[in-house]
C-alpha cells in the first residue's frame, strides 16, 4: 500500500474543510473522527506492508523508526478527532460563582478547527517519512504555522500565545535551516541516509548538530526553548494542547533528535554530556515549577516541559538502551500526558474553570474521569507495573551504561535529577487529584451537573488503557525482534512487568480474603486535620500543599525571577530587540513622503558602495 495515502487523504481534507460553509459544521464534527480512525487503520497496514512510488522513494526514509512514528502521529490524529467531534459541540457554562462566567468551551469555528487539524496532520506524516532534508524543513516549517492558527481559536489571551509560539518555534526553524545548509555544504546531499557525520572531526559539524538540537528543543518543549508551551496550555483549546505540545510535537522533536544521534550524526562524549546535561536541568526546573501551579492548565504544561527531559537525557546518553527509553518514553508521554488534558477539558467543560482552588467534589459525579487522570497521573509518575515506569527503567539504564565510557560525575548526577524529579512527579499529581476529585466542594464554585458526551470518554478511556497495558505488556513488545531492529540492546537487571502485576493482583486478592476471615471491626471517625475536627466551614486545599517550598529563601528567590520572566527566552530577547529598535522606531512617522526619501538615500548608498 502507497505509504503516502494517509498524507494525501490528510491534506485534501483540511484544504476542504476549510472552505466549507458554517452550515456543514455538523457534516465536519462527524466526518472527522472517522478520517481519523481511516488513517489510523491506515497508519497500522502500513506500519508492516508499505510501498513508495519508484520516482518518489529518495525522498522518503521508511525504515521502522520511521514507520513507529508514523504509526504514533495516526494514533493521536484518530483519539483527538473524536475528542474534537465531542468538545466542539455548543455548549454554554452558566456558573455565577466560577471566575469563568458563560464562558463557552467550544471553539467558534468547527470548520477552521478541523482544516487545521488535518493539514497539521497531514504534514507530521511527511516530516515522520523524509529523507530529503529540504522536504522536511517545509513541512517542519509549515507545522509552526499550522500551530500558530490552531491556538489563535482560544479564549482570551490566545493571540498573544499563538505569536509567541510562532517566534520560538520560527526562530528554531533558522537555526534548523543553518544546520541544513552546513551538511549541504560538508556533504554535498540532503538525503539522511546518505549522511553520517561524525561532531568530534570538525567545529562545524558539531555546530551544525547544536542547529538541529535548537530545533528539535523548541518543538519538543525542552528548557530554554519551553516558555511557548504554559501560555499555549492557558489558552488555546484543549484539544489543541493535547494534539500539539502533548503529543506530535513531542513525537516530531524527540524523533529529529534521535534521527540525528542515531542516522545523521556520530555524536561525541562532550556533545552526548551536553544533552544529558540540559535533559536532567529541564526535569527539575520544570517539575518545581509545576509544583506552585494553581492552574491545572498550566500545571500540565510544566509537566510536559519537565517530562521532555526525560526523553533528552536518554537520548543523549547515546547508547542503545538510552535511546530505546527515550523513544519508549516519548511514546508513552504522549498517551498520559493527552489523556490528562483531555481529562481536565471535561472538568473544565463541567465546571467552567481549570483553577484547583475552584473545584473539589467530583469523584462521585465523575467517576470515569477520574479513573482515567488517576491512571495517568500514576502512569507520569513512574508507579509500577504502568507505561512510565518502564520508559524510566530503560532510561536509568542508558544513563547507568555510560559510567564506563566516560567521567561518572555528570550521568551521577542526571540520575539523581531523574530520581528526584519522579518523586516530585508524583507529589504534584497527588495535588491534582486532590483538588479536583478528592477536596471538599469548593465555596467559591457552584459545580454544576456533568453532561460529558461519548466523545469525551472515550478518547480517555483509550489512552488509560494504553497506559496499563503498554505497561503490563512492555517487555514482551520492546524485546520483540521486530521491534528491536531499530535499536538492539540488551537490558541490566531483571524486570518483568507482567509477573509483577500478577503478584500486585494476587496480593490484593490476598488482602480482601485476609480482611474477610479476620472479621476485623471497623471504626469509623469524623475527619479531623492534626487533632482537631474539621467544622463544615473548613476545607483542605489542594493548592496549598507545596506551599511552603515557595517560601523557602532560595526558591522564592526563584520563582520570584520566574514570574518576572527572567529565564524566558523570549522575554529577554523581546526586551533587547526593543531597545535597539526604540531609536528606529522613531522614524516610522506613517508619512509616505518621509518612507520615500529613507529607500532614495538606501538606494544612494548601495549605488555609492557597488
Amino acid at each position: 500500500m502507497n505509504i503516502l495515502l494517509p498524507i494525501e487523504i490528510s491534506l485534501v481534507a483540511g484544504v476542504v474543510f476549510l472552505f466549507f460553509p458554517r452550515k456543514l459544521e455538523g457534516f465536519t464534527r462527524m466526518a472527522s473522527p472517522l478520517l481519523g480512525i481511516g488513517n489510523f487503520i491506515l497508519a497500522i497496514i502500513l506500519f508492516f506492508n508499505y510501498r513508495v512510488p519508484s520516482y518518489l522513494a529518495q525522498f522518503f526514509l521508511i525504515d521502522l523508526l520511521s514507520r513507529f512514528i508514523y504509526l504514533g502521529i495516526g494514533f493521536f490524529g484518530f483519539v483527538i478527532s473524536l475528542y474534537g467531534a465531542g468538545y466542539t459541540k455548543k455548549s454554554e457554562i452558566r456558573n455565577p460563582k466560577s471566575e469563568i462566567k458563560n464562558e463557552k468551551f467550544s471553539i467558534s469555528d468547527v470548520n477552521k478547527f478541523f482544516a487545521y487539524f488535518f493539514l497539521t496532520l497531514g504534514s507530521a506524516f511527511t516530516v515522520a517519512v523524509a529523507n530529503n532534508l529540504l522536504l522536511l524543513l517545509v513541512f517542519w516549517g509549515f507545522l509552526g504555522v499550522t500551530l500558530y492558527l490552531m491556538i489563535q481559536q482560544g479564549r482570551e489571551g490566545a493571540n498573544e500565545a499563538a505569536k509567541k509560539s510562532l517566534i520560538i518555534i520560527g526562530a528554531s526553524d533558522c537555526f534548523l535551516i543553518l544546520g541544513i545548509g552546513i551538511i549541504w555544504q560538508l556533504t554535498h546531499t540532503l538525503n539522511i541516509t546518505e549522511i553520517s557525520l561524525p561532531t568530534h572531526y570538525s567545529l562545524l559539524i558539531s555546530v551544525s548538530f547544536i542547529c538541529f538540537a535548537i530545533a528539535s528543543f523548541a518543538k519538543a518543549g525542552n528548557m530554554p526553548l519551553h516558555t511557548w508551551i504554559p501560555p499555549t496550555a492557558a489558552t488555546a483549546p484543549i484539544p489543541v494542547t493535547a494534539y500539539l505540545p502533548a503529543s506530535l510535537d513531542k513525537l516530531l522533536g524527540i524523533y529529529l533528535l534521535a534521527r540525528c544521534v542515531i542516522s545523521i550524526y556520530m555524536v561525541s562524549p562532550g556533545l552526548s554530556s551536553f544533552l544529558m546535561i540540559f535533559g536532567a536541568l529541564t526535569i527539575i526546573f520544570a517539575v518545581f515549577m509545576a509544583m506552585i501551579q494553581h492552574s491545572g492548565r498550566k500545571l500540565l504544561s510544566y509537566h510536559a516541559v519537565s517530562q521532555v527531559g526525560y526523553m533528552v537525557l536518554g537520548i543523549g546518553t547515546g547508547n542503545p538502551i538510552g535511546i530505546a527509553g527515550g523513544l519508549f518514553h516519548m511514546f508513552n508521554h504522549a498517551i498520559y500526558k493527552s489523556c490528562l488534558f483531555l481529562g481536565l477539558g471535561e472538568v473544565e467543560k463541567n465546571t467552567g474553570t481549570d483553577d484547583l482552588d475552584s473545584l473539589g467534589g467530583l469523584a462521585g459525579k465523575m467517576p470515569l474521569t477520574l479513573f482515567t487522570m488517576l491512571t495517568a497521573s500514576l502512569a507520569i509518575s513512574g508507579i509500577p507495573p504502568l507505561n512510565g515506569f518502564f520508559s524510566k527503567w530503560l532510561v536509568y539504564q542508558g544513563v547507568i551504561n555510560t559510567f564506563g565510557s566516560r567521567n561518572a560525575f555528570i550521568p551521577a548526577l542526571c540520575l539523581v535529577a531523574a530520581l528526584f524529579g519522579s518523586a516530585l512527579t508524583l507529589a504534584s499529581f497527588m495535588k491534582l487529584i486532590h483538588s479536583i476529585f478528592l477536596a471538599r466542594k469548593s465555596t467559591r464554585s457552584s459545580l454544576i451537573a456533568p453532561h460529558s458526551s461519548i466523545f469525551l470518554i472515550i478518547p480517555q478511556l483509550i489512552l488509560a488503557v494504553a497506559c496499563i497495558a503498554l505497561g503490563i505488556f512492555a517487555y514482551p513488545l520492546i524485546i520483540n525482534p521486530v521491534f528491536k531492529r531499530i535499536l538492539p540492546f540488551e537490558t541490566v537487571g531483571i524486570w518483568r512487568p507482567e509477573l509483577t502485576t500478577g503478584l500486585i493482583i494476587v496480593g490484593i486478592l490476598l488482602g480482601f480474603l485476609i480482611y474477610g476471615i479476620s472479621k476485623v471491626k471497623v471504626r469509623i471517625t469524623p475527619e479531623f486535620i492534626g487533632g482537631e475536627k474539621i467544622r463544615s466551614d473548613m476545607r483542605v486545599s489542594g493548592t496549598d500543599f507545596y506551599l511552603t517550598i515557595s517560601e523557602i529563601p532560595i526558591f522564592e528567590r526563584i520563582y520570584s525571577a520566574a514570574e518576572r520572566k527572567l529565564f524566558d527566552i523570549y522575554e529577554i530577547f523581546k526586551t533587547w530587540v526593543f531597545f535597539f529598535s526604540r531609536r528606529l522606531r522613531l522614524a516610522h512617522t506613517g508619512s509616505l513622503p518621509f518612507y520615500i526619501l529613507w529607500i532614495v538615500i538606501g538606494l544612494a548608498i548601495i549605488l555609492v558602495i557597488m
